[in-house]
């Protein structure tokens, strides 16, 4: 038996299995509603409700890809299983006194087993209402107890876990790195925007659907452009975009990091060579929040602000499909396996 000459045809036949398995990837895109969060098949277009408490506002997948973890009106951290498309554990940050714990903001620990939350207090002290000064927090994702906290200056809307889980950025109206590395946390050199004229609403900024990229729309008094932090490297980074500032709530980067796509009233393609917008698309259900592209950077789901979600051909920017979901959405996230 000539066995070089049957290894070769399996050899071809296991080549072509690997690469079917590469390219056949699945795409789930997870619109963040009131009282539940949707997760639409990209390919089928079917839709799966998962109930929940409260509305999304902040969020985050684990990395093993299993969980999906939202806060519901900025109250409650939730953990959804994505395979059985259901909430499997609900809890609240430690009250430790206060009536309300609010939170902006929310990142995983690498250990996947707690998780990074900027927590608002609140309480009734007689007729008068307390609020504390805000604080960065580690917790047990799991009962909600903090582990260890600082307290941070006003204005922080999003966390970003940089440089293997050894410093926190918390971002706002300027940029607060906090070593999170030690026993304590602690804060470093403020890395100031407002007083340099640079404005975000960091927000929508897509860290999982960008490969670890934190981006952000930024604006200023002559312009504008995308704010971005890698969190494999910790390298901050400001894209300005020639031309008149298109008013965007957030944008997320095509797969091959050429173009950026930004949206609001309109949906803009940003040609990242050249930093201009190429077109710009006016959005038929109106202002809408979340937009995240499929990973093979071919269809571009747009929704979030109401109960539609519009799905573009990336070639034409042409709608293909308009899905009407059971819920407003505050965003969109997408997950790929």
């Amino acid at each position: 038996m000539n066995v070089k000459k049957h290894l070769f045809p399996l050899a071809l036949v296991l080549c072509a299995t690997a690469f079917a398995v590469q390219v056949e990837a699945k795409d789930l895109i997870f619109n963040e509603g009131y009282d539940m969060v949707q997760v639409i098949d990209a390919d089928t277009y079917q839709v799966s409700t998962i109930p929940i408490k409260g509305s999304v506002r902040d969020s985050a997948f684990s990395a093993d890809k299993k969980f999906f973890y939202v806060t519901g009106s900025r109250r409650y951290l939730e953990k959804i299983d994505i395979a059985k498309r259901r909430l499997v554990n609900l809890t609240k940050v430690e009250a430790d006194g206060w009536q309300d714990r609010f939170i902006f903001g929310l990142a995983l620990a690498p250990d996947g087993k707690t998780g990074y939350v900027h927590l608002i207090d609140r309480k009734i002290v007689g007729d008068e209402p307390v609020v504390g000064q805000p604080e960065i927090a580690q917790i047990n994702l799991t009962t909600g107890k903090i582990l260890r906290s600082i307290k941070v200056p006003w204005g922080v809307a999003s966390l970003a876990l940089v440089k293997n889980g050894t410093t926190l950025y918390a971002v706002g109206q300027d940029i607060y790195p906090i070593d999170v590395a030690g026993k304590k946390m602690t804060i470093g050199k403020t890395i100031h925007l407002l007083d340099k004229g640079i404005n975000m609403l960091a927000f929508w900024t897509y860290i999982h659907e960008n490969r670890g990229i934190w981006l952000s729309p930024y604006y200023t008094a002559t312009g504008w452009g995308l704010f971005s932090i890698n969190t494999h490297t910790g390298k901050i980074e400001q894209t300005p975009i020639k031309g008149e500032p298109l008013f965007a709530y957030g944008a997320v980067y095509s797969p091959d990091h050429k173009k950026a796509y930004s949206v609001m009233d309109d949906v803009g393609v940003i040609d990242l060579k050249t930093r201009t917008v190429t077109k710009v698309v006016p959005n038929g259900e109106g202002t809408c929040y979340g937009n995240v592209v499929t990973s093979d950077g071919q269809r571009l789901f747009v929704g979030g602000g109401g109960s539609t979600v519009t799905v573009y051909d990336t070639a034409t920017m042409k709608p293909i499909r308009v899905l009407q979901l059971k819920t407003d959405g505050m965003g969109l996230r997408e997950l790929t396996y």
